[in-house]
């Protein structure tokens, strides 16, 4: 997932500065003057009415500070809505001015400069918007906002003047300011109690400008490098692929966000998680976005899939999976990871946050939270699924024949669990691996890689195994004999960690003939590093799974060497319950089961928990 986000394109929202906007969009005079009807043109451009008009001198000079002045000069037709000075001072216009000017000292982008975008771009349209008796119409700003414009009034504000025609467009004169209203990303920016959050989300490693060639104008080629006439920029921020496009104003969502405390007790707990190893390309990297990925994937929510009604019950982040196949296929099981229920309860909810902590945006709310009600149980600490038929299978031991040959020294045969069978529903994915061994005389052993473990948090390692009777009803009492295993962890930068009893021996694991079984290899174990999202093999968590059966229980067929393998489960330390009845409620009730509690175990607060027979 980290390392992915390096490649992320096409993903943040078109802001396009004022000049590429002259030379992407076009309208005609011609197109407005026939739109009025009737009435006449004056003279001149645009800005040389606002310059000439002492009502709007202090409007005037910030334009002009802003270099806007030549874009309301030239041909381009536009609309402007000019508050007049009765209500916007030369003390005012003197601060944004100053503003402005610092910003762009400072290098802020022009994209991103403050003035430009909350007040010169906030006061103009591009083409023409003239009214009539009739009009009520939702135009949108040179700054991607939308207002709604009437025959009196814009957002609210009260039209002094209106339908002023000149060469280049149209000129409202307005008894006050149009309000700029922030959209949810821009909203992080100002809130000094979301400081953190904001330097995350404005990291110039996720958000920055790109470069489009195939969007600009071409001029001539000079030394070998086109030269172009006007240069079309895209702002581009890769932590949209995560959250969701939180700076579209035709867009709704609600998000969930930490203030400063929260953010800091969040990543040093966090960062703990994301151990990498420290041979490991872009370690420090890694580190400091998955962890605050962390914190921030299933924080978002938008309003399209999360109508009121929906919200009673459940809370769908961009993160979740809605269909349960699509779930399955990606965590392994139809866990409702990213997805909260009862939302809106108190005091636990996670958009139970007081009124006043809910801040209203352009494009929907942002939910300060200075407690934390998203646990880790719920996003990323996920129950780990490695099924033996999948790719987690790594190798398997080997041997030389008779030819001098390296060879396996077990077949595997992929079972499949038939739905007529009483062990349907029991096995995983209904499928499990049996490892037959090619030399009678051997003890042999399989290797997986559990790749995606976090550190320095508890999991619970089990390894799950399937009888024969599963995929075979009719087997006979030879083949449905247990087996032995030993099983061996190999940790990055730690080598062979055998599991041990409580001896501090080798311990050996037996299967129980025609059952299921979960055998607990490890509780509450805690791994040095972490392979989050890691693609070297090098570096990856195994598990070693050997038989330990003598010949002579081999010959008194009291033990097999073939092991039916079905998965490996590595669950956070707790959330999984062996119970000889499942619950009422559940079509399985009353019978030996797994409860799986994916979501989080809380005290006094709603869970949802998962389930399967035994």
């Amino acid at each position: 997932m980290i390392t992915k986000i390096y490649n992320v394109i096409s993903r943040g929202l078109l802001y396009c500065g004022v000049a590429v906007a002259l030379a992407a969009c076009s309208d005609t005079w011609d197109d407005h003057y026939d739109s009025m009807g009737s009435g006449s043109i004056h003279e001149g451009s645009l800005w040389q009415a606002i310059k000439s008009n002492p009502d709007l001198s202090n409007f005037a000079s910030v334009v002009e500070a802003c270099d806007f002045a030549k874009s309301l000069d030239g041909s381009q037709v536009f609309t402007v809505f000019a508050p007049t000075n009765s209500n916007f001072s030369k003390g005012e216009a003197d601060a944004l001015i100053n503003d402005y000017k610092a910003q762009k000292n400072a290098n802020v982008l022009e994209d991103d400069n403050t003035v430009l975008k909350e007040f010169v771009q906030n006061h103009v349209a591009l083409y023409n918007h003239s009214v009539s008796s009739e009009s009520h119409d939702s135009i949108l700003l040179m700054n991607g906002k939308y207002a709604v414009l009437t025959s009196t009034d814009i957002d609210g504000v009260q039209m002094l003047s209106k339908n002023q025609l000149y060469g280049n467009g149209v000129l409202y004169t307005l008894s006050n300011k149009v309000k700029f209203l922030s959209n949810v990303f821009e909203y992080v920016a100002k809130d000094p109690e979301l400081d953190s959050l904001r330097s995350f989300l404005y990291n110039s490693k996720f958000y920055y400008r790109e470069f489009l060639p195939e969007r600009s104008v071409a001029g001539s080629i000079v030394d070998g490098r086109t030269q172009y006439l006007d240069s079309v920029f895209m702002q581009r921020n890769d932590l949209f692929g995560y959250l969701g496009q939180l700076n579209l104003e035709d867009s709704t969502y609600m998000m969930i966000a930490p203030t400063n405390d929260v953010w800091k007790n969040l990543v040093e707990e966090y960062e703990q998680y994301f151990n990498y190893p420290a041979s490991l390309t872009n370690r420090d990297s890694m580190v400091y976005t998955s962890t605050r990925l962390a914190i921030v994937n299933g924080t978002t929510f938008s309003r399209t899939f999360n109508p009121d009604k929906v919200l009673s019950d459940s809370a769908f982040s961009v993160s979740s999976i809605k269909g349960a196949s699509m779930r399955k296929a990606r965590w392994g099981a139809p866990f409702e990871y990213y997805q909260y229920y009862k939302p809106r309860l108190k005091p636990f909810g996670v958009l139970s946050q007081d009124a006043d902590d809910i801040v209203k945006c352009s494009n929907g709310e942002v939910y300060k939270s200075s407690e934390w009600n998203i646990d880790k149980l719920m996003t990323f600490n996920k129950f780990l699924i490695y099924e033996a038929e999948g790719r987690s299978l790594k190798e398997m031991s080997r041997t030389k024949d008779s030819r001098g040959d390296s060879v396996n020294t077990v077949t595997p045969f992929t079972r499949q669990v038939s739905a007529d069978s009483r062990y349907y529903n029991k096995v995983w994915d209904n499928r499990f691996v049996e490892f037959q061994p090619n030399f009678g005389t051997l003890n042999h052993s399989v290797t997986f890689t559990l790749s995606n473990v976090l550190s320095n948090i508890g999991y619970d390692i089990y390894l799950v195994t399937a009888p024969a009777l599963a995929s075979d009803s009719n087997a006979v009492a030879e083949v449905r004999v247990p087996t032995i295993m030993r099983c061996t962890l190999n940790v990055p930068g730690k080598g062979d960690v055998p599991i041990v009893g409580e001896d501090g021996k080798s311990k050996d694991f037996k299967t129980t003939p025609d059952a299921v079984d979960y055998l607990l290899l490890a509780e509450d174990y805690k791994f040095d590093v972490c392979t989050y999202d890691v693609n070297d093999e090098n570096m990856q968590v195994t598990l070693k799974v050997e038989t330990r059966v003598s010949n002579s229980q081999l010959r008194n067929n009291t033990y097999t060497r073939t092991m039916r393998l079905d998965c490996v489960l590595l669950v956070p330390h707790g959330t999984l319950q062996i119970v000889d009845e499942l619950p009422e409620g559940t079509p399985y009730a009353g019978r030996p089961g797994i409860m799986m509690f994916p979501h989080g175990t809380f005290t006094d607060r709603p869970i949802k928990w998962w389930y399967m027979q035994r």
